[in-house]
């Protein structure tokens, strides 16, 4: 007659005493038998199913990226991409002087993209993990976290109807409801949304129409200027 291995294991437990079928010899035996199981019923898992080193790899890169704070985040629903034709002639009248304080840049940097109809804000670049600030002193009124368009963002509202925005965060640092002076620390400097380089993406609202922040602002530095200039 033939045996298989399931039969030859329930043949030596009904012949071992009861005492002895509690002991750890016993439950060592189990232990294995529970393990040829498990690699059985891992064979027949389609390929596609079974873990690669491809996978544990990326698993692993994905870790590190979200302890260094540089990771996207999935966002439901996605931000949407703003896109601006109206209100681009700003019409609206700044008069920095009736502010309590002067604007300031949220960071150091060089000036890479400009305002326009389709880009309603200026991005600012700079290295991983600069501390981002407020432009003026204020009161955080919205924080997403998101993969999509902008990635992290942080909103700020102010004084005389401003607000402004910045995205592609690493780490944030503000949470809903927070004041904020032009002294806090907003978060950092990241990766996160369509980006092909660390930089902040700064966008200035004054009752809830765009303007171009190099009009309010301090002078940022053309890279593009720069880079020039030094060759």
């Amino acid at each position: 007659m033939f045996i298989t291995k399931s039969m030859n294991f329930r043949l030596i437990r009904k012949l071992l005493p009861k005492r002895l079928n509690e002991g750890v010899a016993l439950n060592h035996l189990i232990s294995q038998h529970q393990l040829l199981k498990y690699k059985r019923g891992y064979r027949k898992l389609p390929i596609f199913l079974r873990p690669s080193i491809a996978s544990k790899f990326a698993f692993m890169i994905l870790m590190a990226l979200y302890f260094t704070g540089y990771q996207p985040v999935l966002a439901i629903p996605p931000i949407q991409k703003s896109v601006v034709l109206a209100d681009f002639s700003q019409d609206q009248k700044i008069e920095p002087g009736t502010l309590s304080e002067p604007f300031s840049l949220p960071h150091i940097g060089y000036l890479t993209t400009t305002y326009s109809s389709w880009h309603p804000g200026i991005d600012i670049a700079i290295g991983l993990g600069m501390p981002i600030h407020p432009i003026l002193k204020g009161k955080v009124t919205e924080v997403k976290y998101g993969f999509f368009g902008y990635g992290n963002q942080v909103t700020v509202e102010h004084e005389l109807g401003y607000k402004s925005t910045y995205s592609h965060m690493g780490k944030i640092y503000a949470k809903a409801g927070d004041s904020v002076t032009k002294d806090s620390i907003l978060g950092q400097v990241g990766l996160t949304g369509r980006t092909t380089g660390p930089h902040t993406h700064l966008e200035i609202m004054k009752n809830n129409k765009y303007i171009n922040p190099a009009n309010i602002l301090p002078a940022v530095p053309d890279f593009i200027a720069y880079s020039k200039s030094v060759h």
